[in-house]
C-alpha cells in the first residue's frame, strides 16, 4: 500500500470544513438578493399588471383586493391574499392567509394556512394548520401533514388532519374524513363521506408503523451503563486519533503549535464556528431547494464535531505532557482521550468540559487551515527542492 502523502490529506480536511463554512455564508447571499420595496408589508404587484416575481424572500406579501396576480413563492415571509392569485400560492417558512380568490393550490411548508375566501384547488401544510373559516371554501381537499385541520366552512373534497380534525358548527365536508388522533365533531357539522381514524398519521405512529405500545417492549431491553458507554466511545476517539495521527502528521503537528501559541484565539474560533454553521444551515434549511443541501451540511459538519473533540483531546494531551516535559504525540493522545472520558463522567461539569474540547479542537483546526491558506500552501510540496550543487548553473 502506498503511502497517503499528508499534503493531501489536509486538503481532504479543508475540503470538510469548507463545506460546512460554506453553508454560513448562504445567508449573505440571500442578503444580496435584490427586493422591490425595503417594507416590512409590500405589495405584491402593481393593480392589474398580473405579474409577479418568481419568489420573494425574507418580506411579507400582501396582494390588495383590486389586484390580480399570478403564481406567488414568498420565502420566509407570510402571504395574504385579499385579491386574487391566477395559479398556486406557495409559502415556505411562512403562513398563508385567504381572504380573495387562489383559483389552484395553495402550499404552506412549515406555516399555517387559513381559508375565508375562495381556493379552486387544494390546501395543504406541511408541518402546519389548516383553518377554513366561515365564510371559506375549498374545492379540492384539505391536508394537514403534521398538524390540525379546523374546518367552519366548505371543503368539496376530502380532509386529513396528522393531529386533530375540528368540525365546528355549520362545517360541510363533501368528501371523507380521515383524522389520526382526534375528532372534535360538533352536532351541526356535515360529513357526506365516511370518516376513519388512521393511527398512523399521528404522533402515535409516526408515520413509521410504529406505536406507542410496541414503546413498552423497551422496558425489556438492557440499556448500556454510562461507563462502559464511555469506554466504547473512548476506543473509538483512541482509534480515529491514531489514524488522524498517521494520516495527517504535519497538520496535527501545526495544530499544537496553533494551540500553544494562540489558546484564547483558537477557543473564541471554534465558538464563532459552533455558532455560525448551524445558523447558516437553518437559513438553507428554510429554502424551498435548500432542505437536501442543509441535511448534507449538518451531516458534514457532525462529522467534523465529532473529529474536532477528538483532536481536541489530543490537544489537551499534549498540554499537560508538556507541563511534565513529555514530548510524545502517542502518549499525549492517550491521556487526552483517557482523561476527558473519564472527566465527562462528572455531571454539568462533565458536559461542560466536553464542549470546551470540541471548541478547542474546532478553533484550533480552522485556525490552522486558515494559516495554510494565508501562506499559500497548496499541498503541492512539503519539502522544498535541495540546494543546488557548487558550480551549477
Amino acid at each position: 500500500m502506498s503511502q497517503i502523502d499528508a499534503p493531501r490529506a489536509t486538503r481532504f480536511v479543508a475540503l470538510l470544513c469548507a463545506l460546512a463554512v460554506a453553508a454560513a455564508l448562504v445567508p449573505g447571499a440571500a442578503a444580496a438578493v435584490p427586493f422591490a420595496n425595503d417594507d416590512a408589508v409590500a405589495s405584491a404587484t402593481a393593480p392589474g399588471t398580473g405579474q409577479f416575481a418568481d419568489q420573494t424572500v425574507g418580506a411579507d406579501v400582501v396582494v390588495g383586493p383590486d389586484e390580480t396576480v399570478s403564481d406567488l413563492e414568498v420565502v420566509s415571509g407570510d402571504a395574504v391574499v385579499h385579491g386574487t392569485v391566477e395559479g398556486d400560492v406557495e409559502a415556505a417558512a411562512g403562513s398563508v392567509r385567504i381572504t380573495g380568490e387562489v383559483t389552484d393550490d395553495v402550499e404552506a411548508a412549515a406555516g399555517s394556512v387559513t381559508v375565508e375566501g375562495r381556493v379552486g384547488g387544494s390546501v395543504e401544510a406541511a408541518a402546519g394548520s389548516v383553518d377554513v373559516g366561515s365564510d371559506g371554501v375549498v374545492e379540492g381537499d384539505v391536508d394537514a401533514a403534521a398538524g390540525t385541520v379546523t374546518v367552519t366552512g366548505t371543503v368539496d373534497g376530502g380532509v386529513t388532519g396528522s393531529e386533530t380534525v375540528r368540525l365546528n358548527e355549520g362545517a360541510t365536508v363533501r368528501g371523507d374524513v380521515t383524522y389520526g388522533e382526534t375528532l372534535d365533531r360538533a352536532e351541526g357539522a356535515t360529513v357526506t363521506g365516511t370518516v376513519t381514524h388512521d393511527e398512523s398519521l399521528g404522533f402515535d405512529g409516526l408515520q413509521w408503523g410504529i406505536t406507542l405500545g410496541d414503546l413498552d417492549d423497551l422496558g425489556d431491553l438492557e440499556i448500556l451503563p454510562s461507563p462502559l458507554v464511555s469506554l466504547v466511545t473512548g476506543l473509538a476517539a483512541l482509534v480515529v486519533g491514531a489514524l488522524l495521527l498517521v494520516v495527517f502528521p504535519d497538520f496535527s503537528g501545526e495544530m499544537v503549535e496553533t494551540v500553544t501559541d494562540q489558546p484564547g484565539r483558537s477557543a473564541v474560533a471554534g465558538l464563532a464556528t459552533m455558532i455560525a454553521v448551524p445558523v447558516g444551515l437553518l437559513a438553507v434549511a428554510l429554502t424551498i431547494v435548500g432542505l437536501p443541501l442543509a441535511f448534507a451540511g449538518g451531516a458534514v459538519f457532525a462529522l467534523s464535531t465529532w473529529l474536532a473533540l477528538v483532536y481536541g483531546e489530543f490537544l489537551v494531551g499534549t498540554r499537560v505532557l508538556d507541563a511534565a516535559d513529555v514530548d510524545n504525540r502517542w502518549a499525549a493522545l492517550v491521556v487526552g482521550v483517557v482523561g476527558i472520558e473519564v472527566l465527562a463522567q462528572i455531571p454539568l461539569f462533565g458536559e461542560l468540559l466536553t464542549f470546551a474540547v470540541v471548541l478547542l479542537g474546532l478553533g484550533t483546526g480552522a485556525l490552522t487551515i486558515a494559516a495554510r491558506r494565508r501562506g499559500g500552501d497548496d499541498g503541492s510540496a512539503e519539502t522544498p527542492p535541495p540546494d543546488p550543487a557548487p558550480g551549477a548553473v
